[in-house]
């Protein structure tokens, strides 16, 4: 009876050693054992049926023979991991009835879910393997890159009968406070090289101001240092927004052409400083449009104040939006994708504004050239906000 109870205790000690083991195994998957399992699609399969003209769920006494099964992989709800597809038999993969990519046999073929979601911008997308029967040998899985360093648990704490893994940390999230840390040294740094000059840009009221005895020329001529490190201010507001609306699937003027796609923070930060430089240069190259059809109007003397009272009006509208868009960035990082057909409003809504206050603002009293203004604002003002409406939508 004493062998029996060892030999028992033996075993059940066995058996307590490998099962951990054994469960780890299970999670583990992917090519090298190097992801963690989040859902597998083994019995979400569907297949297109002729009869009813849509996709079924796969019945493999009724399909066994099909030469292509189908998946709708949820891109939303699975952000920042990653897509594992394997098949024993040589496949082709489709992506929303495209062919993409040959399905090597037993190979893994590895699919970032964020580039997904950025090239089709579509909550939920239709994947199909075609090339063998039935789903023997297929496998689609969501699954989570291992962290470089594994987490050690504390065999001391009480344990719990449900273990819960969070998700990883949104590195957007620290991307959207180191830029605004940024932009908040550059507004200090701005306030202390040009404390009068950066008063004045700041201020709403400044802007409303007609005074034309002010000299705004000499203060704050384009090309000047001060107006410079502005336009700088401007642009990492600018390059933000365009960051955070192509990371949201958002692709306005078509900036996700340009950018990497990457979704950690050290592709996130190389794609923003790339689009910093591209927007600064694209202001001053907006400043020499802007002399050259002033000098063919004889409006010479109005470019500059125009120049810096639209930066100035726009800095501040779109600062505001952008700590607006900080705010929901945190709380919820894909939030822009319920808002892309809307997105464009306010900004048309703005400039429309903006285009009826500088006229009013920069207007020369008792002058006869209000005609030659009012072409001259169509031409800088109107007529590229119709044509970047169009390119943004």
């Amino acid at each position: 009876m004493k062998i029996f109870h060892s030999l028992l205790l033996l075993v059940l000690t066995a058996v307590g050693l490998l099962l951990p083991n054994s469960a780890e195994a299970v999670n583990e998957v992917g090519p090298n054992k190097k992801y963690f399992l989040v859902y597998d699609y083994q019995n979400d399969w569907l297949v297109y049926s002729t009869r009813y003209q849509n996709y079924v769920p796969y019945t493999r006494s009724l399909h066994e023979e099909a030469l292509s099964v189908s998946l709708l992989v949820d891109l939303l709800k699975n952000r920042h991991y990653t897509l594992l597809i394997q098949s024993q038999k040589q496949n082709y993969l489709f992506v929303e009835g495209a062919l993409q990519k040959k399905v090597q046999e037993g190979q893994w073929l590895v699919l970032n879910i964020d580039s997904l979601y950025r090239t089709y911008r579509k909550d939920e997308i239709l994947i199909t393997l075609y090339g063998s029967n039935g789903i023997d040998g297929r496998k689609v899985l969501v699954a989570n890159l291992k962290t470089a360093s594994p987490v050690v648990l504390d065999r001391t704490a009480p344990s719990s009968l449900i273990n819960i893994k969070p998700k990883p940390k949104n590195p957007f999230s620290d991307f959207s406070a180191l830029v605004m840390l940024i932009i908040l040294v550059m507004n200090v740094l701005a306030y202390n090289s040009f404390p009068m000059a950066f008063g004045r840009f700041i201020n709403p009221l400044d802007f409303l101001d007609r005074d034309e005895r002010d000299d705004i020329n000499k203060l704050n001529k384009p090309y000047s240092s001060q107006v410079i490190l502005f336009t700088i201010l401007h642009c990492l507001v600018v390059s933000y927004l365009l960051v955070v609306f192509s990371y949201n699937g958002v692709n306005l003027f078509g900036s996700g052409r340009i950018l990497s796609g990457g979704a950690d923070l050290a592709e996130l930060t190389t794609d923003y400083f790339k689009l910093l430089g591209i927007t600064f240069l694209l202001f001053y190259l907006k400043y020499i449009y802007m002399a050259l059809v002033g000098g063919m109007l004889n409006l010479d003397k109005v470019v500059p104040i125009h120049y810096f009272k639209a930066l100035q009006i726009t800095y501040l509208f779109l600062g505001l939006f952008a700590i607006l868009v900080f705010s929901y960035t945190l709380y919820s990082p894909v939030w822009a994708v319920d808002f892309e057909k809307t997105v464009i409003a306010p900004f048309v809504i703005f400039y429309l504004l903006r285009f009826i206050s500088l006229y009013i603002l920069i207007k020369p009293s008792g002058s006869f050239i209000n005609l030659y203004l009012f072409s001259y604002l169509c031409v800088i003002e109107i007529i590229p906000l119709i044509i970047g409406v169009k390119f943004a939508l």
